[in-house]
């Protein structure tokens, strides 16, 4: 996957946390809220030290943040009900 590609699949895979997130009648385990938001953060740590040049490798970076997402999209999904986002 190119860097543009998981540049998209990061940004998708975010819209689709807050779709999880803001959906009505859902109620989260305090410890699968604290790994999604540990995920997420790293995540973000991520992506400012590729902006900031702190990493050299962009595309080692940018996979790790992908599955980082994907993490964290997995926790709150898998909260509500058995399903694996690949």
């Amino acid at each position: 996957m190119q860097e543009r590609e998981k540049l998209i699949k990061i940004n998708q895979l975010a819209a689709d946390i807050v779709k999880e997130m803001v959906k009505d009648g859902i109620e989260y385990d305090a410890f699968i809220l604290k790994n999604a938001v540990e995920n997420l953060a790293r995540s973000v740590v991520d992506l400012t030290d590729i902006q900031l040049g702190k990493d050299g490798d962009v595309p080692t970076a940018l996979k790790g943040t992908v599955i980082k997402t994907r993490l964290a999209l997995n926790s709150v999904k898998n909260e509500r009900e058995d399903v694996l986002i690949v």
